[in-house]
């Protein structure tokens, strides 16, 4: 792969030296080689973005020549402005030392090169790499903040970035302060994940805070040889590799897309219904008819999120299965951190009922608990919420999770008519993102919650990942309740007179009841 000097790396030394910096070192020339390697494509497109950019990212599928890329860059930029500093740095140190210093060492710098050879240390406990020009390369992880945070920087990579939080990711910005290099630059690299992921949105929703560069596997002179516009035996080799992946890996490993992760729980497309091929969303400007009855349901939170959904049922023929036919419209939804259930219950009776702005609910359900798994935390929960909104809440079947998330499944899927049975109103959200759920990164309403909701792969049985799924339950609970209870000629056997949510809990899970 390594190639003589041509046109992309020669483009990039240009723009390094253009502010009269040349490379200087105690080592002779004969004794330091500089690397030098074919850049092509999407890969030639992230080497020469530099001073136009703050952040940068490549992304692509596996061996599509992004970690060489921006080592390159790292190695250039501290052997052509002396007294730089950079620092590589993922969320571990250790996967740092197996992956990407491999490449640096192997690929960049090669096993003889002064850098590795006149201060000879195992990469595995190496702090940094220090260029004769008083520049130095800094390795470490966000495991470890205080020996990599402590300093300044002028250039930051940080390869596999959709590992990092979005906090991670922000709070390494600050360090770019030193002021030696003319431009200050964070970069990363990654394999494609969720399109949900907070560094794709960070790329692709305004203001566009970071540049997302698309790299394929073209772009590799290992695996494609430009000049013969065809695949390497190396490249064939590894694409049939590639290629026996199936599912969401193959998607993004070997097609670079960015798609809902491995194991999504519900196939759910956030397109609108007139796209095509047509999505499960519809237009803001979307209206349910108000003779639809209304359900609400509520997962409650405590420091994460509460999540009040309304939907809007519309009462269809029964499936040919004989299951019922209606169809949920999410319409409306509040979505907030820290929200205590009084508040929540004002909210409503204020911003919804009061004004008319929402009929009140044919019938309102809720979580068993707000967080801590007692009952005298639901009790207070759904009191304090009926006080202040006027609204009785019942609530929601929790015991058998695995048959709501299979109805839950059966609602996305395409129906005869060519409708599936659920449908999410765009800018559904009732008030502006939650800012501490955006500061994180975090999913801030159930349209996001859902690509990423998936199995837990580390179990045997499909057991759903319990984080980031607060909109997702209030949705099961809403789809069982609806199922059980329209068109079926039944109403909701809840609390009957006199009882508490205790009595009610007793009755469904077997404790805490009146004794």
């Amino acid at each position: 792969m390594n190639h003589s000097n041509q046109t992309a790396i020669r483009t990039g030394k240009r723009w390094l030296q253009k502010w009269g910096v040349k490379p200087k070192g105690k080592q002779s020339e004969s004794v330091w080689t500089d690397p030098e390697f074919d850049l092509f494509g999407g890969v030639a497109q992230g080497w020469n973005e530099h001073t136009l950019v703050k952040e940068c990212v490549l992304s692509g599928g596996a061996g599509t020549g992004k970690t060489l890329c921006n080592l390159l860059r790292v190695y250039w930029t501290a052997r052509l402005y002396p007294g730089a500093r950079c620092l590589i740095v993922r969320k571990t140190r250790e996967s740092l030392t197996e992956t990407v210093l491999v490449t640096w060492e192997r690929d960049v710098l090669g096993p003889s090169h002064p850098l590795l050879t006149v201060r000879p240390n195992l990469r595995r406990v190496r702090q940094s790499y220090h260029f004769p020009n008083g520049s130095e390369v800094v390795c470490g992880g966000i495991d470890k903040p205080d020996k990599i945070l402590s300093s300044d920087y002028d250039l930051i990579y940080g390869p596999e970035s959709t590992e990092f939080e979005k906090e991670d990711w922000e709070t390494l910005g600050t360090r770019l302060r030193s002021g030696v290099v003319p431009y200050q630059m964070q970069i990363g690299d990654c394999n494609p994940g969720s399109p949900e992921h907070w560094l794709h949105k960070r790329c692709v929703d305004p203001p566009h805070t970071c540049k997302l560069i698309p790299t394929r596997h073209q772009d590799n002179p290992r695996f494609f040889s430009q000049e013969k516009n065809d695949w390497t035996p190396a490249g064939l080799q590894y694409l049939d590799r590639l290629g026996n992946l199936t599912g969401t890996r193959r998607s993004r490993f070997l097609e670079g897309k960015w798609v809902s992760a491995e194991g999504a729980i519900y196939d759910f497309s956030s397109a609108l219904t007139t796209d095509d091929p047509p999505g499960h969303c519809l237009p803001s400007s979307w209206e349910a008819p108000r003779s639809w009855k209304r359900l609400w349901s509520i997962d409650w939170g405590l420091s994460a999120p509460t999540c009040l959904q309304v939907w809007a049922i519309e009462d269809c023929p029964a499936l040919p299965d004989g299951s019922p036919g209606n169809r949920m419209y999410l319409v409306r939804e509040v979505y907030k951190t820290r929200l205590r259930a009084d508040d929540l219950g004002r909210y409503v009776k204020e911003k919804w009922l009061d004004p008319g702005l929402e009929p009140r609910p044919w019938a309102a359900i809720c979580d068993v608990n707000p967080g801590w798994g007692k009952e005298k935390d639901a009790e207070d929960a759904k009191a304090l919420f009926e006080t202040t909104s006027g609204i009785s809440l019942r609530l929601a079947n929790k015991a058998e999770r695995d048959r709501g998330i299979r109805e839950t499944q059966a609602r996305f899927d395409v129906q005869a008519d060519g409708k599936p049975r659920i449908f999410f109103r765009k800018d559904a959200l009732d008030h502006e993102p939650d800012q501490t759920l955006v500061n994180a990164g975090k999913p801030v309403s159930t349209v996001s919650e859902l690509p990423g909701y998936i199995y837990d792969p580390t179990r045997v049985t499909d057991v759903p990942i319990e984080e980031n799924d607060h909109g997702a339950d209030s949705l099961r609970y809403s789809s069982v309740y609806a199922n059980d209870n329209i068109g079926a000629g039944t109403g909701f056997v809840g609390p009957k007179p006199g009882q508490t949510v205790r009595d009610e809990i007793a009755r469904r899970f077997g404790y805490g009841g009146r004794r």
